[in-house]
């Protein structure tokens, strides 16, 4: 038992250093923004409303206390929108996946979390503009509802933007990592550490209702990248 971890944890190339800072940080990102209101994370709400702002043409303003805010279209960014959680995946992920192709392991830590900073940002305000867009169309009735079409829409942007930033660093690299370390981190994080805490106790119903829609489009979503993937891995193999 023991030289499998020891096998798996040198397959990961990663120093107890960089394995050590990077938890602690993940540890204090968490325990930060799970209090935070929307001062505290006006670091990454702000530049999130800005892209939105500009690229959307969405009229957000800051609001004191509760983040910015679209009179025209009847949003609030606040806090819930924050995407730290995203951040966390995002920067766990690739610390712990590629680690092992940089000899300077504390120096991709460092370009892991701006990396993470910098897809956060760019994924919260593609979903803001697609938020914005899917609450004003009539489509909704039965069980298409803004709220349970919000969170399916989430989920797919978080999750396709975490598969994006990962082959890109892949092809970066130069070698084939772990296809199923984002489905793994993000099930991780988003299930995962709720599930430890017993946090789900509050409403059983709805995480566990969460939990399969977030499985569900997990999978899909990495089966879809797999197809799309694979004929440029056999071209590859034929040349």
């Amino acid at each position: 038992m023991l030289k499998r971890l020891a096998a798996a944890w040198a397959r990961l190339g990663l120093s107890p250093l960089t394995a050590v800072v990077t938890v602690a940080i993940g540890f204090g990102l968490k325990r930060f923004y799970s209090g935070a209101g929307a001062m505290e994370l006006m670091w990454i709400l702000a530049p999130s409303s800005w892209l939105a702002k500009y690229l959307g043409g969405i009229d957000l303003f800051y609001e004191k206390g509760a983040g910015f805010i679209s009179h025209t279209h009847h949003i609030v960014v606040g806090p819930a929108c924050a995407g730290a959680n995203f951040l966390l995946i995002c920067f766990f992920m690739l610390v712990f996946s590629f680690s092992r192709h940089f000899q300077n392991k504390l120096g991709w830590l460092f370009c892991s979390l701006l990396l993470a900073f910098a897809t956060t940002i760019v994924t919260n305000g593609v979903r803001i503009i697609l938020a914005v867009y899917l609450f004003e169309q009539d489509i909704y009735g039965g069980y298409i509802t803004p709220e349970g079409l919000h969170r399916f829409v989430g989920t797919a942007i978080y999750y396709g933007s975490l598969l994006g930033v990962y082959v890109v660093v892949e092809r970066f690299v130069g070698s084939k990592s772990r296809r199923l370390a984002p489905l793994f981190w993000y099930l991780a994080v988003t299930l995962g550490i709720p599930a430890v805490g017993r946090a789900y106790r509050a409403n059983p119903e709805h995480f566990f209702a969460h939990a399969a829609q977030v499985v569900g489009i997990g999978l899909l979503l990495t089966i879809v990248a797999a197809f799309i993937l694979a004929p440029k891995n056999i071209f590859h193999r034929i040349q």
